[in-house]
């Protein structure tokens, strides 16, 4: 997958999961009782797929969405390469460089 179609879609990706949050968020304001809506279904069909079509063997890709919180916590959790140099984590094209350097 090039560069420009990997970043369009995980976009997408992040975006939605943003419209599910404030969902959730709006549901919680009209009861506060209420738990959440997930579409984790899906999101994990759409992660495999990008995980597939990126050759992604590493879960480079699941790791930033949900250790990083899409490139939130690069500042407290760092990657490091072998020699222990920092690796940009906190934007899609950092994620993208990251998937295609295979000697991190």
């Amino acid at each position: 997958m090039d560069k420009k179609t990997f970043i369009k879609l995980m976009q997408e990706l992040v975006s939605i999961k943003e419209d599910e949050d404030n969902l959730n968020k709006a549901f919680k304001k009209f009861n506060p009782d209420f738990n959440y809506i997930s579409f984790g279904r899906y999101e994990e069909l759409v992660v495999k797929c990008l995980e597939q079509a990126m050759d992604d063997k590493n879960d480079w890709i699941s790791y930033w969405l949900y250790e990083l919180d899409c490139g939130k916590e690069s500042k407290r959790l760092k990657v490091k390469d072998k020699k222990g140099k920092i690796i940009p984590t906190k934007t899609i094209n950092d994620l993208y460089n990251i998937i295609e350097n295979k000697n991190i």
